[in-house]
């Protein structure tokens, strides 16, 4: 069996997606190490996103699809956070997806 690498082992269990399987285990260390993996670093602006897609689950006991997604983050975060903006911001073309990896929610159910 390969050794896993400390980042690995500093990790929560995760789902076969990349998505932790408790979302009450998430950190901003934690969005860190999983960020780390995709080659991000995470900012102040990244952690209000993140804590915006946090509240959507809260309210809505779901995992947004990137409509809805970034509707609530306009009107909760920023009326800048286009979805240009967050593509751009965290380098993926899969904003609903990759937001909730890096938040530690489950992976919205529309998701391929």
């Amino acid at each position: 069996m390969p050794e896993l690498s400390k980042k690995n082992q500093e990790l929560p269990e995760l789902d076969q997606d990349g998505h932790l399987v408790n979302h009450l285990d998430w950190t901003p260390e934690v969005a860190r190490l999983l960020a780390a993996r995709d080659q991000l670093i995470l900012n102040d602006e990244h952690f209000k996103v993140l804590e915006g897609m946090r509240e959507y689950y809260r309210r809505f006991e779901h995992a947004p699809a990137t409509r809805p997604l970034i509707k609530f983050l306009m009107q909760t975060v920023s009326p800048e956070l286009t979805n240009a903006h967050l593509m751009a911001l965290f380098n993926t073309g899969l904003v609903a997806r990759t937001l909730a990896r890096l938040a530690g929610l489950p992976k919205p159910a529309n998701c391929l």
